[in-house]
């Protein structure tokens, strides 16, 4: 019975000790609370349905819209917004519809666009009246980056947009069919830059409140494997049953089932959302819409106006696959289109609701074991004084690195415009200012090295004033996961990988034990450089700068960045005691000496006084 009891109390003491300041049965415990999440996943598992197909075989003629195509490419290759060439597109574009019998309306106006400056964009917008006020929308872009820049080129959806609209448009001879929605034929400008023209749209006319589905065209000659993009400028994504009828009438007229981005890849878009294609501003401002694209290498326009465009079969199954959705919408007069959040996987997909409550549940464990653990250390009564003064040098630090980015806006390091994501060719990325970036860089420097001096360890720190460092950092990262938990749920992704390894960093010399422990904390903000990487295709060591710059435009709220900061303020103490370098402010002394700040106004105050 002693030995029993000798047992115990050596478990509670190593509880409270250095090496182990969470009691693990206690966070295991808590898992039964997240049981109900797991279940509520199960039970959110669903088949969704596709509308059905239409009766009438597609109209789109692969010919025509290859010889639109070329003639767009090589008559006006570079459409860069606000160029005399980017007018002339315009002009070619009204003129070719105005010849189906659709006149197109346009809407100019002026924007800001990062790299081009103040410019005008124009969108054209072409309408067949339905029996129906209700709208389906189909869009494409018809500007570009130049020809240095293919990847931000769209010939192939401008030219299956116009073929679409002449599939539909009235015939000259003979009855002409009304369709039950009214159809709406939106060729876009600023596409390639963010999709400013679908932004426009959405927030501006009149018709984006009756708009009931968008089909957005973008690439569709790539002759690799069709893709679907369904991300959102919010938190949401394209709504079930017009992905899933979308992926039908793409494998019907395709052969094959279009890819939809992975399951990490839509947590990212949904815990920091993100969408580089147009779709993500349609969906961003309710209305629901989906992108049709593919995948593969760009290909150079060969031959003559007269030619055969590169992927122009490719082309002529998207075109169809297009048009057989259109026909497929607006036939189901009654099937809600409204967008949602949740998850797709292969064949399945999973309601946001259950998703949500599985995240969020997955706190509870971790702050059962913070509760305790406040409690112990209150009858320890540990030194957080020197340790709260420590983190908040360091929310002080990165606050500053916050304010730099601003500052870097200014000086012409990153760029300022419309609250759009960014090309992958922004001079941002591609030529980024080297010698300003330096400065930006030496900047930071110097004020982590002022915020250092008083962090520095000078003697031998105590178990105690290591442990107290810890739990404040610790708070800190449990109440940003609470603040997720209650805000945006999805983001708590990002967190919860350092919230169940941090807290467990051996205090006592374990040192490469809590580097491993503290480097598995970060792979959620390292994973989402990579996935935004990936999406926009740039490199994993530009994508800081790119994620910088989103965040000068306005893409990125300031309430994000607040986030981040208070996560590289924890991130911070925490990986000083994984890697044995924290101390407490000031060595622990009390009242503590004046910082680097007070110290300076104390000497101007002093020589000024002098004078």
């Amino acid at each position: 019975m002693e030995a029993a009891r000798a047992r115990a109390r050596r478990r509670r003491l190593g509880r409270e000790g250095a090496g182990a300041p969470l009691d693990g049965h206690l966070v295991r415990v808590g898992f039964l609370v997240v049981l109900p999440g797991i279940v509520a996943l199960l039970l959110a598992l669903s088949t969704p349905g596709a509308l059905p197909r239409p009766a009438l075989r597609p109209l789109f003629d692969t010919e025509a819209a290859s010889v639109l195509a070329s003639t767009l490419a090589l008559e006006y290759p570079t459409r860069i917004p606000g160029t005399p060439e980017a007018s002339e597109a315009t002009r070619w574009y009204r003129e070719t519809v105005a010849g189906l019998g659709l006149p197109a309306v346009e809407d100019s106006w002026t924007e800001d666009i990062p790299d081009l400056g103040s410019v005008q964009l124009t969108n054209l917008v072409s309408v067949i009246p339905g029996k129906s006020d209700d709208a389906i929308v189909v869009v494409a872009h018809r500007d570009n980056g130049g020809t240095r820049h293919p990847e931000g080129d769209n010939t192939s959806g401008t030219a299956g947009l116009i073929e679409l609209a002449r599939s539909f448009a009235p015939q000259p001879s003979g009855p002409s069919p009304v369709p039950q929605h009214t159809l709406v034929f939106l060729s876009t400008d600023g596409g390639a830059y963010g999709g400013a023209g679908a932004a426009r749209f959405a927030r501006t006319s009149s018709l984006a409140g009756s708009v009931v589905a968008s089909v957005v065209l973008d690439r569709i000659e790539l002759p690799g494997r069709p893709r679907l993009a369904v991300a959102s400028d919010a938190v949401g994504t394209s709504p079930r049953i017009l992905v899933s009828t979308a992926t039908a009438r793409v494998r019907e007229w395709v052969g094959e089932d279009p890819l939809l981005p992975n399951v990490a890849t839509q947590l990212f878009d949904l815990g920091t959302p993100f969408a580089d294609a147009e779709q993500g501003r349609l969906l961003g401002n309710g209305i629901p819409a989906v992108t049709l694209t593919a995948t593969g290498s760009v290909a150079p326009v060969a031959g003559g106006v007269t030619g055969t465009f590169p992927g122009s079969e490719r082309m002529g199954q998207m075109g169809r696959a297009a048009e057989a959705l259109v026909d497929s919408l607006d036939a189901s007069v009654a099937t809600s289109t409204r967008a949602r959040d949740g998850l797709f996987l292969p064949g399945r997909t999973v309601g946001g609701w259950a998703v949500r409550l599985t995240l969020v549940l997955l706190v509870v464990p971790i702050a059962l074991g913070a509760s305790d653990l406040l409690v112990r250390t209150r009858r320890r009564a540990l030194p957080f004084r020197a340790a709260l003064r420590a983190l908040r040098r360091r929310l002080l630090v990165w606050t500053g690195g916050a304010f730099l980015i601003g500052v870097g806006a200014l000086i012409g390091a990153f760029p300022t415009g419309a609250d759009l994501p960014l090309p992958a060719f922004t001079t941002t990325v591609s030529q980024p200012s080297v010698v300003r970036l330096v400065l930006l860089a030496a900047a930071f420097a110097a004020l982590w090295l002022g915020g250092r001096q008083q962090l520095a360890p000078r003697r031998l720190v105590s178990d105690d004033e290591r442990t107290a460092g810890m739990v404040v950092a610790f708070v800190l990262l449990l109440g940003l996961a609470i603040a997720l938990a209650l805000l945006k749920p999805y983001a708590l992704v990002f967190v919860l990988p350092a919230l169940y390894t941090w807290p467990w960093i051996p205090l006592d010399g374990r040192r490469w034990q809590g580097i491993a422990l503290f480097s598995l904390g970060l792979l959620g903000p390292l994973a989402a450089l990579g996935l935004l990487a990936a999406q926009v295709g740039i490199s994993l060591a530009v994508a800081p700068l790119y994620a910088a710059a989103l965040i000068t435009v306005g893409y990125v709220s300031l309430w994000t960045v607040a986030g981040l900061v208070v996560f590289a303020a924890s991130a911070a103490q925490f990986g000083a005691l994984a890697f044995g370098r924290y101390a407490p402010y000031a060595d622990g002394l009390e009242p503590p000496p004046p910082g680097l700040l007070r110290s300076s106004v104390a000497r101007t105050a002093r020589a000024l006084r002098r004078r």
